[in-house]
């Protein structure tokens, strides 16, 4: 309250007391604005960590092809996914790719697929007619251009090298009315055996 130099009360200056208030009623307010800005400062942080926890792409089923359109020889097939890059959505884009073949059992129509980075470094997988260093028989491989690894048609490798240390790595597939699916994954390189990368 503003005074004149004449009209001013100060006899209740330096007696401590809080009037009007309370001690709990000042507790319960500072806590209620702490609370009204701590909710939107919340909300913001986990607006901006939340998509760079976002984990990488694959791990579900992608639809590839029909099973007519398949036979025998390994076909190689691009997965397209949406890609979150922290907050912008690109969609449509090449994630990786995958080799597929159906093979006849018996009865029993099975389809294969595989990983097209090969175990050893990530290197893309390719597919042409070469030697089998087993047999040496000329006939169609997959082969891994960068430490010469030689797989054959269902995915074994057939060299005895200590850089290639697995099989082709195989992926789960299912058919649900005549349609391929393949799980899409990337495993961990250079180890004897397939773990999740």
């Amino acid at each position: 309250m503003f005074c004149g130099k004449k009209n001013c009360d100060y006899s209740d200056l330096g007696t401590g007391a809080v009037r009007r208030r309370s001690f709990f009623g000042l507790f319960f307010g500072l806590a209620g604005g702490a609370m009204a800005f701590a909710i939107p400062i919340y909300a913001a942080i986990k607006s901006v960590i939340d998509p760079l926890k976002n984990k990488g792409l694959g791990g579900k089923f992608y639809l590839l092809t029909s099973l007519d359109s398949l036979d025998e020889i390994p076909q190689k097939f691009p997965i397209a996914d949406d890609i979150k890059d922290a907050w912008i959505t690109i969609p449509r884009q090449t994630i990786g790719n995958v080799y597929v073949r159906k093979i006849q059992e018996g009865n029993e129509t099975k389809v294969l697929a595989w990983q097209s980075l090969c175990p050893h470094a990530g290197c893309t997988i390719g597919l042409k007619t070469q030697e089998n260093p087993e047999t040496q028989n000329v006939e169609l491989l997959f082969s891994c251009p960068c430490h010469t690894a030689h797989f054959d048609l269902n995915g074994k490798l057939l060299d005895k090298k200590p850089d290639a240390p697995r099989n082709m790595d195989l992926l789960e597939t299912k058919i649900e009315n005549g349609q391929i699916y393949v799980k899409f994954e990337v495993f961990a390189f250079g180890t004897p055996e397939k773990k999740s990368s």
